[in-house]
């Protein structure tokens, strides 16, 4: 450490696990917000992300579901439009996400995309994505495919959130939901599943410890000021 400039040896951080483990343990159930990329009737993303808040609740989670109907287009309206506060406020209030898009054309809808494009790495000095665990997941009309939750990945990442290992994808979901607009037991179920314990794990996990782990040496250095001599 001795051979590093000044500006280096201030910012500079060895992480230890005294460090990434909080001092405190938050008792409240985590926040999770669920957005879907359909305005379909009948959204089978709707459907699968509803059947994934009920197991969020189940294990104990509170849980927001954002209605993209009305969302204008990105750069269409200015930030202070109903709908985009209350994304962003959605986001800004979660501690775990759950994205589900349709696949379109190989893609995420434009649905989907609208609402990711209106939530900016930083708000001020909030950072509505940032820290934050991500399950992602897809439905699709035909076979079962990748694309859109590999799209996901991206979008999480860029976003700089914690997206977890697991994902779903249900192929023909037009089989997979009954009358009701509930799941038939499947495998795509049991997956489902899956995720969402898997995204419930990490939220515990990691939303105390969320400030610490997003901490960048690059940011820490373009905001010190070194000293006045």
């Amino acid at each position: 450490m001795q051979d590093l400039p000044l500006i280096q040896d201030t910012v500079f951080d060895i992480p230890t696990l005294e460090k990434i483990l909080p001092k405190q343990h938050s008792t409240h159930a985590p926040r999770i917000l669920l957005l879907y990329g359909s305005l379909r009737p009948q959204s089978y993303s709707r459907l699968l992300v509803l059947e994934a808040e009920r197991l969020l609740q189940a294990m104990g989670c509170e849980t927001r579901v954002f209605n993209p109907h009305d969302l204008p287009m990105v750069d269409s309206v200015s930030a202070d439009h109903p709908k985009v506060q209350e994304l962003r406020e959605l986001s800004a209030w979660s501690e775990g996400q759950v994205w589900c898009s349709p696949e379109r054309h190989g893609a995420v809808t434009g649905v989907f995309k609208t609402q990711i494009d209106w939530l900016p790495l930083e708000i001020g000095s909030v950072r509505p994505t940032q820290g934050r665990t991500l399950a992602v997941m897809q439905v699709c009309g035909g076979s079962q495919s990748f694309n859109a939750v590999n799209s996901l990945r991206v979008l999480g990442r860029w976003m700089r959130m914690i997206t977890i290992p697991n994902q779903s994808s249900v192929a023909m979901a037009y089989k997979e939901f009954d009358e009701q607009g509930r799941m038939k037991p499947s495998s795509y179920y049991d997956r489902l599943t899956d995720v969402i314990e898997e995204l419930v794990k990490f939220t515990y996990l990691t939303r105390d410890s969320a400030e610490y782990l997003t901490s960048r040496y690059s940011e820490r250095k373009e905001s010190f000021t070194l000293p006045k001599m």
